[in-house]
């Protein structure tokens, strides 16, 4: 066991029923107050992380969505879905505000920028999109990749745009006018499922399918760290997420064999690892039990490959969704256990 795991330990807060299929993506609302679930059932959920009460349901897509994002001021999410369309919804009423069309296959990821104005978008057509939230319009179309743009990510200050793509490579974009300012690419170019800049926009998170995971000065143009042992991702496009809180700094991934894997940012030492759970026992709740008891009975682990993964904010809490048979979403937050 790495130095330092067994010291920090998630317990589970919350177990969010509520998806027919394979939750894709979690992300935490701004303010953290609302955390947002995207599924392959064609819907997201919005749901109270006080008391796990479902506050919202999103329904309009005609196929599985693929990510949701919250606009900075969090009256607006976007979803990005497999019918080929991206839409805005309002968030507290769950209408739909606009649908955005002009990608051609699935769309994998959107992001706002730090104002809200803008949505980049990347798809399975190998492009990247900047579109205007006000009118709708699709700003800029950018043939970033030769394979599947799996991942798109504004820099805090919105000058510069990530994507990452199947085709092994990585690359910065100019915001303003969509050139390629950088391609990042190892000897080995295993396929990139997922990148996102650093909070400070010096560095770049990424996840690819040698179950690793790596953060980049883009700068110097090599890998400064990476973290590997405590999580499998060689089929799905897995995201990581950044947890910063008195209790440490940290990189959270999930894993193709049910567990959570949270490393430590600095020294790339696992943190802490979060089993999973046999679908017979996470399905005790078929014997009276409620979600949160059910899930303490089941190690609280999921009972599928974890796909989705969220950082709050500013507490050493994440969010998790799981594939089919799990389905499910779940919160964790961290504390320090004392030594024996």
């Amino acid at each position: 066991m790495a130095k330092g795991a067994n010291d920090i330990q998630f317990r589970c807060q919350h177990v969010l029923s509520g998806h027919g299929r394979a939750v894709s993506s979690v992300k935490f609302a701004p303010s953290a107050g609302l955390l947002a679930s995207a599924s392959a059932d064609k819907t997201v959920c919005l749901w109270n992380l006080e008391t796990g009460a479902k506050q919202q349901t999103l329904a309009g897509h005609t196929a599985g969505i693929s990510d949701v994002a919250w606009n900075p001021n969090e009256r607006y999410l976007a979803t990005a879905a497999d019918d080929c369309t991206l839409k805005l919804w309002d968030a507290e009423t769950g209408v739909c505000l606009r649908t955005l069309t002009g990608h051609t296959n699935f769309i994998m990821s959107c992001n706002f920028d730090a104002a809200g104005h803008l949505l980049a978008s990347g798809s399975f057509d190998e492009t990247l999109r900047l579109w205007d939230v006000r009118s709708g319009k699709c700003l800029r179309e950018v043939p970033a990749h030769s394979d599947p743009v799996t991942a798109v990510n504004f820099s805090y200050d919105g000058t510069m745009i990530v994507s990452s793509s199947l085709d092994g490579l990585i690359r910065l974009w100019d915001t303003q006018t969509g050139h390629c300012l950088k391609t990042l690419f190892d000897r080995e170019s295993p396929p990139v499922s997922y990148a996102a800049f650093s909070p400070n926009a010096k560095y770049v998170l990424c996840n690819t399918l040698d179950s690793r995971v790596r953060i980049w000065d883009y700068g110097r143009g090599r890998t400064v760290r990476t973290y590997e042992g405590g999580h499998v991702n060689k089929l799905y496009c897995l995201p990581s997420a950044f947890v910063t809180s008195d209790l440490g700094h940290w990189v959270a991934t999930g894993s193709e064999d049910c567990t959570v894997a949270v490393y430590d940012l600095n020294t790339g030492e696992i943190v802490s690892s979060i089993p999973g759970s046999p679908p017979a026992v996470d399905g005790a709740s078929a014997a009276g039990l409620n979600g949160d008891e059910a899930a303490a009975a089941a190690g609280g682990g999921h009972c599928g490959p974890v796909l989705a993964i969220g950082g709050h904010p500013s507490r050493p809490v994440i969010a998790t969704g799981g594939h089919s048979p799990d389905n499910t979403v779940r919160v964790w937050e961290a504390t320090r256990v004392a030594a024996a």
